[in-house]
């Protein structure tokens, strides 16, 4: 699990806008991708005041190479606030401070009890998602809030991929009092990250006006490449945790409390993401909804010059004849296996006629064998 440069921007836009107090919980030990000079920068940009200039290095986490010295994790939140940080993990391996299965029972003592909940890349890891945000739900205080985000696409090892529009309906449905939700899309040529150069971020409003009025829209975010869905959602007075959601084109007239809940999101006072300072570029479209739409580019798009393309393509065609080899080879060794295997039964089929014939000869008087022997001739004979 871990924080990337876009999860601690995000992390301290949050808490620029209201300040992160109280006792928070991670699910998870959170590797620090920014170092200490770059969580500086980020502080000072949002205009946040720093408690300390200095950084324990994370001696805990087992995601660091070797030689890696990255921030630990509650010392990144102790950077600026003086909330109390806490980790919970299905097992003791990384320093946990509550050992259970976040998609289980959670312990009495831990229910209505935190005021932030972050989890950095469980959520896309766990066989049942839908049970670890309602345990979230039910952990955090009214109030309090979740930061989730999770793969929406493109990440190979992940179980499950989340969708903006799959947790923005379990935060209508369960009437939070609030809940930003974002897209993201990284420019992958050739299926590589590092020539792109860039990810672009965007917000999923929940609400779409039409000739017969306001209606909670979905997203239909569709990527190529690494796609990530990131929310920070705030938990109100009633808000409950175990509604399950109908996707929007099956609600029919059944639109409540969807309609009032988006409409409640979309008047928030809660800012939407952008980076200070910086000038919207021209971003992809990656949605045909009018309710997507570009925030923050991060990085610079880099252009792939000729030559690299042609390395690239060359390298695929290579990686495509190696793998057409491996299954030609694997074909021919099923091929041969097979052949075999039907030799072996046809040797064995003709082992038990000849048995049968043996026996069939003891059977005939002694007088009677002697056509037997074209009958054999005539078993065995090809011609």
């Amino acid at each position: 699990m871990g924080m990337g440069h876009i999860e601690v921007e995000l992390l301290i836009h949050e808490h620029a806008h209201k300040p992160i107090k109280g006792e928070v919980l991670a699910v998870g030990r959170q590797h620090i991708a920014p170092n200490a000079e770059e969580v500086r920068d980020m502080l000072d940009r949002y205009g946040v005041k720093r408690r300390t200039t200095s950084f324990e290095v994370d001696t805990l986490n087992t995601h660091n190479h070797n030689g890696q010295e990255t921030i630990l994790d509650s010392s990144l939140f102790q950077s600026f606030t003086d909330a109390k940080y806490y980790v919970a993990d299905i097992s003791p391996y990384e320093g946990a401070d509550f050992i259970f299965d976040v998609c289980g029972e959670v312990p009495e003592e831990l229910i209505g009890r935190f005021d932030f909940i972050i989890d950095g890349g469980s959520l896309d890891n766990v066989f049942d998602p839908l049970s670890m945000v309602r345990n979230m739900t039910k952990m955090l205080k009214p109030g309090g809030r979740m930061f989730i985000y999770a793969w929406s696409n493109g990440f190979p090892s992940a179980y499950v991929k989340i969708t903006p529009d799959w947790i923005m309906d379990y935060c209508l449905v369960n009437e939070f009092a609030d809940a930003k939700v974002y897209a993201s899309r990284c420019d992958m040529p050739f299926g590589d990250p590092e020539l792109g150069g860039c990810v672009d971020l965007y917000h999923c409003r929940p609400t779409a006006e039409t000739p017969h009025g306001e209606i909670a829209e979905a997203s239909y975010v569709r990527v190529q490449g690494y796609g990530s869905t990131y929310c920070i959602a705030e938990k109100g007075e009633n808000s409950t945790s175990d509604r399950m959601a109908v996707q929007k084109h099956y609600r029919g007239e059944n639109v409540e409390p969807y309609l009032t809940s988006a409409k409640r999101f979309a008047s928030s006072e809660h800012p939407a993401f952008a980076l200070p300072g910086q000038e919207l570029p021209d971003m992809p479209v990656i949605s045909d909804q009018p309710t997507v739409v570009p925030v923050a580019r991060f990085g610079t798009p880099r252009e792939v010059t000729t030559e690299e393309m042609i390395i690239r393509r060359l390298d695929q065609i290579a990686t495509g004849n190696h793998l057409i080899a491996t299954q030609v080879e694997a074909g021919l060794g099923t091929l041969w296996n097979r052949v075999y295997q039907q030799g072996q039964e046809a040797s064995k089929q003709i082992y038990d006629t000849g048995q049968s014939v043996k026996a069939l000869e003891r059977a005939i008087p002694e007088q009677a064998q002697k056509p037997a022997e074209p009958l054999r001739r005539r078993l065995f004979s090809r011609g």
